[in-house]
């Protein structure tokens, strides 16, 4: 029971503390996992049809756990049985043993009486041999005959006569005792025989009932044992397949997140022949047009000072404050804090269908512009500054395609003529 306590605690922290790990890591940023609204939507069907297995199993499982804790439920109560079985066989067991020593007892006071009589049977044996021999003699001598006719009268005649009839009653005496004794031997002699092979049958009867108690109840922990293993492997299973229900239900959202997002970004504006543009707001072939006109590179995407630089950095000589403009339509996904980029602001675009994100980073104070809402192309988004992890006033920019994740970013010059 209190293995079985000490499991399901385990169990309890470990599920509550990956659930927390869980939601943290939910927090931090990555990619759509879907890129156009045809994709959005496949993997929308899958994901629900996941959960639906994994609803399904869950299902199976706690039944069947279930079924596992009415037995587990049931041997607790073979083994209560058990209990005051063996109590009942340890009373008997303690009664058998006084009885064993009454009859150890028993047998050893015997023994001693067995052994006086022995001695007694072989005084007396002497002693009636030894008049047997006098008899004997006198019978052959006729010394009988002799005693009494030396007898001065009648008196002494009786008296001598009378003292051989009490010579032949003691010695009859003496031959009832020794035939008594004996008989009370033979008969000890069978009384401790019996009480021996009783002693012996109850001794043996004793520990069978000890071999089998201990088997009986080897067999039960046995199957206790194996039933909480077998609960605790479901319990861990149940456990699996809830994380698992957890990731793909995130997994859902962030779909229909993706989802809305695509829907409600509007598409570049198609140019055409026709088109009027602007020197300073000149989108490439791919939709996207400069966040910051009149700026210059300082810092190019790739390697810089040993680590990776994720965008590029753009700098308006003469002007700390200037504005920051969406590189294309697009919503709003992000307006906040960051320890290195400082304020920053991410804006999800639709890209000849396709997602792609782009970054805005160490913005002079955050941006009035709320996340969810839409924004122009070339709409102001913020203002140029230094906040964050950053040596003097200019835009950190940085390209997503599929979504904004850290580290998965491309060269921005890839998108914008810059």
């Amino acid at each position: 029971m209190f293995k079985k306590i000490v499991i399901s605690l385990l169990l309890v922290i470990t599920m509550l503390m990956s659930l927390v790990n869980v939601r943290m890591v939910s927090t931090a940023y990555a990619a759509a996992p879907c890129t156009t609204l045809e994709e959005c939507r496949e993997l929308q069907q899958e994901t629900l049809d996941n959960i639906a297995e994994i609803m399904e199993e869950e299902e199976e499982i706690s039944e069947y756990i279930a079924e596992l804790q009415a037995e587990i439920s049931d041997l607790r109560d073979d083994i209560a049985e058990l209990k005051d079985t063996i109590s009942d066989l340890e009373d008997d067991i303690a009664d058998l043993a006084v009885e064993i020593a009454s009859l150890e007892n028993d047998i050893e006071v015997n023994s001693e009486i067995l052994e006086d009589t022995e001695d007694r049977i072989e005084v007396l044996i002497d002693e009636i041999s030894q008049r047997m021999r006098i008899t004997q003699r006198v019978n052959n001598t006729n010394s009988f005959l002799i005693i009494l006719s030396e007898a001065e009268n009648i008196a002494d005649f009786i008296r001598r006569a009378r003292m051989f009839n009490r010579v032949a009653t003691e010695d009859a005496d003496l031959m009832d005792e020794l035939t008594d004794l004996v008989e009370f031997q033979e008969n000890l002699l069978i009384e401790l025989e019996e009480q021996a092979d009783e002693l012996e049958e109850r001794n043996d009867e004793l520990e069978t009932l000890r071999d089998e108690l201990e088997v009986e109840q080897e067999n039960l922990e046995e199957d206790q044992i194996e039933l909480i293993e077998r609960e605790t492997e479901l319990q861990d299973r149940l456990y699996e397949l809830n994380l698992n229900l957890i990731d793909e239900e995130e997994l859902l959202e962030a779909i229909l997140e993706a989802e809305r997002i695509l829907e409600r970004t509007p598409p570049p504006p198609t140019m055409t022949p026709n088109t009027p543009v602007s020197l300073e707001r000149t989108p490439n072939s791919r939709g996207l047009e400069h966040p910051l006109p009149g700026a210059r590179a300082t810092s190019e995407f790739g390697p810089r000072g040993g680590r990776h630089h994720s965008g590029i950095d753009l700098v308006v000589v003469g002007n700390p404050t200037a504005p920051i403009l969406a590189a294309a339509a697009g919503t709003i996904t992000t307006n906040q804090w960051h320890n290195s980029l400082g304020w920053y602001v991410v804006v999800s675009h639709n890209i000849d269908g396709e997602r792609v994100d782009t970054l805005y980073a160490h913005l002079h104070y955050q941006p009035s512009v709320r996340v969810g809402s839409i924004v122009d192309q070339g709409e102001r988004i913020g203002t140029k500054g230094s906040t964050g992890n950053s040596s003097g006033p200019h835009l950190h920019f940085e390209v997503h395609p599929g979504g904004w994740a850290w580290g998965n970013s491309v060269n921005p010059r890839r998108w914008v003529g810059f």
